[in-house]
Parts: structure tokens; C-alpha cells; sequence
């Protein structure tokens, strides 16, 4: 056995020990997956494959995508600055998980492109094809002109931000997790906490921001809520039900 999917393995198993009651989904439950070749996205698809999903990850390049990522997974070829593209992909689906972001700071796949109108492209056509929940991974200061990386990267808080908002006047069932500063090293290490307000520097391991993604969907519980995740410093993870369910509704 591959020692990556080994390990992925060894990760659920925590994770649902994590998440108590984890819904499980229907053999029909197709999900597709926007970003699913990033650093986040490839663990989503992963862990939404082990717990019996149809997935269906997206990717400008889905040959490219195959390759690099590996796994069996019946890739759609997506463009978000292309309103076509999007229409042509979105569709036959029950749930859409977005793991995407710009790519450069100025430029056709700049904040404005990408994280403002192409959220917006595929929120209309997820709206009309009727999904069934909606879950959106965007950034813990989103909304916040103030913030220097808006400086640095072409206003994408602004746009991440009213992206949310977009989602949240949509009408679909929607969950909106904020990610912090992410990074690489393994999940499963530090607890998880989910909070709404709060400040100060916050990270988090990329394989523990999926298992959040993974554990939202589908989930009563978090339904039109927003919040941030991260990794807190040590102790262990309360239940992440616990959790979702102590949170207030936007």
C-alpha cells in the first residue's frame, strides 16, 4: 500500500473518531470539488472518496491534474474565468466543496478573476441546478479592507469577502469555512478549533483544514454558518459536532 494513502487511512480513522457522528453519504451523493489539485484540495478529495462520495474534481488542466495527483477520479475540466466553463462543469451534482484562489496578484487569474467572479459564476449555476449544500473555504480576515495582503495581493480579502456575501444572499444551504495561514505538516497533530471572532495570528495544517471541509458537508449543524478554523497550541480536539453546533447562525 502506498504510504500516503496509508496514512490518509490512519487520518480518517482519527477524524471520525474526532467527529462522532459523521454523515455518511448515499451512493448517488456526487460532490464536486473546485481546487481539488491545490495543497487543500487533494486531502478533500481524498477523504470525501474514503467516505463513500462520488467525487468530482475540477482542474483547467484535468490530464495535468490526473497525473499530479493521482488516485481515480473522474476529473472535469473547469476554467473560473470562463462563464462557459463553468456552466459546462457544474452540473449532475449534489454538493460543490471550493478549495480554489487566485493564483497571482495582477493578471487574468488575479482575486478579482477568480475569487470574486468566478465564485460568482459558480454560485448562479449551483443555484440553478439546485445543490443540496454549498461549502465555500475562504479566509479568516476576508471582508477586511484593512488587511496588508491586500497590499501585497491584489485586495483579496475584499473580493474573498464579498464572495461570502454573494453566498450567503444565494438562497443555497451554504457553509463558509475561513481558513488562517496554512500549512504543510502533518494532520492529526494539533487540536482543532472552530471559532467565530477571535484575533491574533492563526495557522493550521492543511490536512486538518479538509477534515473540517469534509466533516461540514452535508451537516445540518453547519448550515449557514460562518467560521474560522485552526489549530490550536495543544490539549485535545473537542468533538467537532460539539463544536459546529455552538456556533451561531450568520
Amino acid at each position: 500500500m502506498n504510504s500516503n494513502v496509508a496514512r490518509r487511512q490512519i487520518l480518517s480513522m482519527v477524524a471520525g473518531l474526532i467527529l462522532a457522528t459523521p454523515v455518511l453519504a448515499q451512493d448517488s451523493d456526487k460532490v464536486l470539488v473546485v481546487g481539488a489539485s491545490g495543497g487543500t484540495g487533494r486531502f478533500i478529495i481524498a477523504m470525501l472518496e474514503e467516505q463513500g462520495y462520488d467525487v468530482l474534481p475540477t482542474s483547467r488542466n484535468p490530464e495535468r491534474a490526473a497525473e499530479t495527483v493521482g488516485g481515480d477520479f473522474a476529473w472535469r475540466q473547469m476554467d473560473l474565468t470562463s462563464r462557459e466553463s463553468v456552466d459546462a462543469a457544474v452540473k449532475d451534482v449534489d454538493f460543490v466543496v471550493t478549495a480554489h484562489g487566485a493564483t497571482q496578484a495582477q493578471g487574468p487569474n488575479d482575486p478579482e478573476q477568480v475569487d470574486w467572479i468566478g465564485t460568482r459564476y459558480l454560485i448562479d449555476v449551483a443555484g440553478k441546478i439546485g445543490v443540496k449544500h454549498y461549502v465555500m473555504i475562504s479566509a479568516a480576515s476576508a471582508g477586511n479592507p484593512d488587511a496588508p495582503l491586500n497590499e501585497r495581493f491584489g485586495n483579496v480579502l475584499v473580493w474573498k469577502g464579498r464572495a461570502e456575501d454573494y453566498l450567503r444572499e444565494s438562497g443555497l444551504p451554504y457553509t463558509i469555512v475561513r481558513g488562517p495561514g496554512l500549512r504543510d505538516n502533518p494532520g492529526g497533530v494539533k487540536p482543532i478549533v472552530l471559532e467565530q471572532g477571535g484575533s491574533g495570528r492563526r495557522l493550521m495544517e492543511r490536512e486538518d483544514l479538509a477534515t473540517v471541509t469534509v466533516a461540514v458537508l452535508n451537516n445540518e449543524a453547519a448550515m449557514g454558518k460562518t467560521f474560522v478554523a485552526r489549530n490550536g497550541d495543544d490539549g485535545a480536539t473537542v468533538d467537532l459536532q460539539e463544536q459546529l453546533q455552538n456556533l451561531l447562525p450568520d
